[in-house]
């Protein structure tokens, strides 16, 4: 059998992403995942992370949950990270671990990363297999009026250690892609990568929770605990397996 290629989608972007997110309280927005599972899990519990990117976050979740392993499809972005986080690069539809978890979660809209129902579908099933009896698996996705503010802002541009880039955010309705598209002047020589988001309509994940046997516990506004709606910029979803 062929062995599968492995695509690290951020190779380039990696270098710059610190300074991308420079703007995101990492400390806070850890706080706020742990508030909302705290209460649903044992006092001890194993904690995998999907998307973990350069690890911020897990630098401070993982002072609250010791069982800790970070994963990210980018070995770029895992390579240049917290190196006390146990790493593991791999697809986040295709969780390799012999284990479960009790919590399962993702953070910036890494669910979005998946491009159609199908890979969303096996990464619920993935979930599902390696969650716990009583897990929980919580993610935050954007919705259209979140792409549709960025078209706003479509044109970015900046420098950090000698590397000048310039970022194009293009929504395209009719498909629901959103585009990311980076263009990187590194030692006289420019790059172009290109992140494809899908946004997904909000029902779209209840229906294919419930397919995959899981159940929606809360559904919240990013970042708050108000309910969210099919009309809020970005959604935090907490599931739990259908028993």
């Amino acid at each position: 059998m062929k062995k599968k290629k492995h695509i690290d989608p951020y190779k380039n972007v990696s270098s710059i992403y610190s300074h991308l997110m420079d703007f995101v309280d990492y400390k806070w927005w850890a706080k706020y995942i742990y508030s909302i599972t705290v209460n649903h899990l044992t006092k001890s519990p194993s904690v995998l992370e999907l998307g973990a990117g350069n690890c911020k976050l897990a630098g401070y979740l993982s002072k609250h949950y010791k069982d800790y392993i970070a994963s990210d499809i980018s070995l770029s972005m895992l390579s240049g990270s917290n190196n006390k986080i146990t790493k593991v690069c791999c697809d986040m539809t295709e969780i390799p671990f012999k284990k479960n978890f009790d919590l399962i979660f993702s953070a910036f809209d890494s669910i979005n990363y998946l491009t159609s129902k199908t890979k969303l579908k096996s990464l619920f099933n993935a979930v599902n297999t390696h969650l716990t009896d009583n897990g929980v698996f919580t993610f935050d996705a954007a919705l259209i009026n979140n792409s549709l503010k960025h078209q706003k802002t479509a044109l970015t541009s900046g420098y950090y250690n000698g590397i000048e880039y310039y970022r194009t955010s293009k929504y395209y309705p009719f498909s629901g892609i959103h585009k990311n598209i980076f263009r990187i002047n590194h030692s006289e020589k420019t790059i172009v990568e290109t992140h494809k988001q899908k946004i997904f309509e909000f029902e779209t994940y209840f229906e294919i929770a419930e397919k995959c046997n899981l159940y929606v516990a809360d559904c919240f506004k990013a970042f708050t605990f108000q309910k969210a709606k099919p009309t809020s910029d970005r959604v935090q979803f907490i599931m739990k397996r259908i028993t």
